[in-house]
């Protein structure tokens, strides 16, 4: 998840907020792990005590490091993020991160930011409709019905 998607999941008035909670909601409900880079956690910190105070900025963080499991992260991330062709060094980490990690999704609000990523870049509204497509699927199975 980049760094606007759990802003998104903090924040009701933000545009995909919805979408970002029913994310996490089914990551927490056996249908996924949600990943996250350290350094999203710190822009999320940084955003939310620039809005709200540092209370909050802390409460917030921690509320989504219950949540999501923070990604390893090291030198090679910066390497990688550097020889990349991504125009955005930060863009570069959380996707040097997803590759490093073998994460399957990179869960964002700009998918284009990511376009030569070997990991598919989604917004969680389509992330979404993937995952219900496969617990759909995965139901009938179970019932001996072929989707």
């Amino acid at each position: 998840m980049d760094t606007n998607v759990l802003l998104d999941a903090l924040d009701s008035r933000r545009p995909q907020s919805e979408e970002a909670c029913r994310v996490l909601r089914h990551c927490n409900g056996g249908g996924a792990t949600a990943y996250v880079c350290p350094m999203s956690l710190k822009d999320v910190y940084y955003v939310l005590a620039k809005a709200h105070g540092a209370e909050v900025a802390r409460r917030g963080a921690g509320y989504l490091m219950g949540l999501v499991v923070i990604a390893p992260m090291g030198p090679e991330d910066c390497d990688v993020s550097l020889r990349s062709d991504e125009p955005d060094f930060e863009d570069g980490l959380v996707r040097a991160c997803a590759e490093l990690n073998g994460i399957d999704f990179i869960l964002t609000r700009d998918a284009k930011a990511f376009d030569h990523s070997t990991v598919r870049a989604v917004n969680c509204a389509k992330y979404l409709e993937i995952f219900a497509a496969r617990d759909e699927a995965a139901r009938g199975a179970a019932f001996g019905v072929r989707p």
